[in-house]
């Protein structure tokens, strides 16, 4: 499992061959008009961001199973997000000894053993109620270093892929966790422990084979820029999920609190618009359609209508999906065009989210003690959602650096990258390019060509032919070697 994750040791030619495997099917139905021929099939791979999920949800947030582990020592879902902050803010900070993850044979094994070993921990005190006392804290602390970990080793990998791939392949790997876990909830004690400890198993399994499908050159590499702190998409981050956290109240789904019904049906909705127009493709409309989600979720639905409470579930947890959704794409894009650290940047955001929802639940239960709480709490999320949003409102496009600066470069590769981000990011502004083509010009001067580009957004060769021909008009150039004279980085677009 860890020496797979070497780098080098995947050959070029396989790793195109990957590569065209995951492009094919939509390159050779892109045109075709009905609806079957314009989904494109989920690589098997990348959905194991999605299923690591499955443990947390399995192990610290499910409301179905008493662990006295977590029960008789408190020791339980707030300790492990607590701790798991933790674990993430250490990380971070020390991203600029450890970074890149990738490459490191002993950080899969670590990764998984904890996770395995904290799992086993807990299920052991359903039988053995007496070793509760023992394994309630170092549960909690194995689970929330190998959660830190399987999270920041998969957005590393997240942070290699354009926008078009971190939208699709999140989004379907939300959905495959959430029907996984669904599967879950039928089985016995002894086989939900053992399908538990097999999850992080073949995450990291599909971790390895997602790694194998990149090729080499566009893997993680040990060198970067320094930026200024980008707070805007923490922000958002930070507001949404004490709202969501306040909104926690309206919970009674059975696929525990992240991946219930409005989880599946969000993602599923983004994943279908991707597919659908991957052409035409803007992903604004998740964050135009998570604000009146979350609003609504927020109107007593349950004193008038049978399943109020369950429509209001719905709503809180589909906005909250799309906003994650949205921020993915936004982060990743940062680490993928200009070249921020994967671990630093991702290792903030989550331990901001982890305490941020905590605060907001923490919220929530305070006021509910006084008479004024409901009204108190409608106007604190709906405050937090409208600044939230005026926030992503702020910027153009969610492919842009948002107001992240680059202070120092670290590596050429990597200041290429951050330079050659930010380039693409003034000419997009500059001569008015779509978000697509924008994502076409950043493609070309890294020096893809067409067909590596088809693979990339999954459209036809003709697609990108004909958008590359409306980008030399805009930018009024003429050939390849004029727009990265433009562009400035002449060396990394010859053909």
């Amino acid at each position: 499992m860890g020496a797979a994750l070497a780098p080098g040791v995947v050959a070029q030619g396989r790793a195109r061959e990957g590569l065209a495997r995951i492009g094919r099917d939509a390159m050779a139905t892109e045109e075709r008009p009905h609806l079957k021929g314009r989904i494109i099939e989920m690589p098997l791979a990348f959905t194991g961001m999605g299923l690591f999920r499955a443990w947390t949800e399995t192990v610290y947030s499910n409301g179905s199973i008493a662990f006295p582990a977590q029960d008789e020592t408190g020791f339980g879902f707030a300790a492990f997000n607590m701790m798991a902050a933790v674990v993430l803010v250490v990380l971070a900070v020390s991203s600029r000894r450890i970074a890149p993850l990738y490459g490191k044979p002993a950080l899969p094994w670590i990764t998984g053993g904890c996770l395995v070993l904290s799992a086993s921990m807990n299920f052991s005190t359903i039988y053995w109620p007496s070793l509760a006392g023992l394994f309630g804290a170092p549960a909690a602390l194995l689970g929330a270093v190998g959660i830190a970990l399987i999270i920041l080793l998969w957005s590393e990998l997240f942070g290699c892929l354009n926008p078009f791939r971190v939208a699709l392949y999140f989004s379907g790997g939300l959905v495959a966790g959430a029907l996984v876990l669904w599967l879950f909830k039928g089985l016995a004690i002894p086989w939900l422990w053992v399908c538990t400890c097999l999850i992080p198993v073949v995450s990291l399994e599909c971790l390895r084979r997602a790694y194998a499908a990149l090729p080499d050159n566009e893997r993680p590499r040990p060198s970067w820029g320094t930026f200024s702190f980008p707070w805007k998409p923490i922000a958002v981050v930070a507001l949404y999920s004490v709202a969501y956290g306040l909104c926690e109240s309206v919970f009674g789904g059975e696929l525990g609190i992240h991946s219930g019904l409005g989880c599946v049906v969000a993602a599923g909705a983004v994943y279908l618009v991707v597919c659908l127009r991957r052409d035409r493709l803007h992903l604004s409309f998740t964050y135009y359609a998570a604000c009146p989600l979350l609003l609504a979720s927020l109107v007593p639905l349950g004193a008038v209508l049978p399943f109020g409470g369950e429509i209001a579930s719905f709503c809180a947890l589909g906005a909250y999906t799309l906003v994650l959704i949205a921020i993915m794409v936004v982060l990743s894009n940062m680490t993928y065009q200009y070249g921020f650290n994967a671990v630093w940047l991702f290792g903030i955001e989550r331990a901001v989210r982890l305490v941020s929802v905590q605060l907001g639940l923490e919220a929530n239960e305070t006021l509910a003690e006084f008479s004024f709480g409901y009204g108190a709490l409608c106007i604190a999320v709906a405050a937090a959602v409208v600044v939230a949003t005026f926030l992503f409102l702020s910027e153009k496009q969610l492919t842009t650096p948002w107001g992240a600066v680059l202070k120092t470069l670290v590596g050429q590769s990597y200041g290429d990258r951050s330079r050659i981000g930010a380039k693409c990011d003034e000419l997009s502004e500059q001569f008015g390019l779509t978000s697509r083509e924008s994502e076409i010009l950043t493609l070309m001067v890294q020096g893809k060509k067409q067909g590596q580009i088809a693979r990339d957004l999954y459209i036809a060769p003709s697609t990108v032919k004909t958008h590359i021909k409306h980008l030399y008009q805009k930018l009024d150039v003429h050939s390849r070697k004029e727009l990265c004279d433009l562009v400035g980085v002449e060396a990394t677009c010859d053909k």
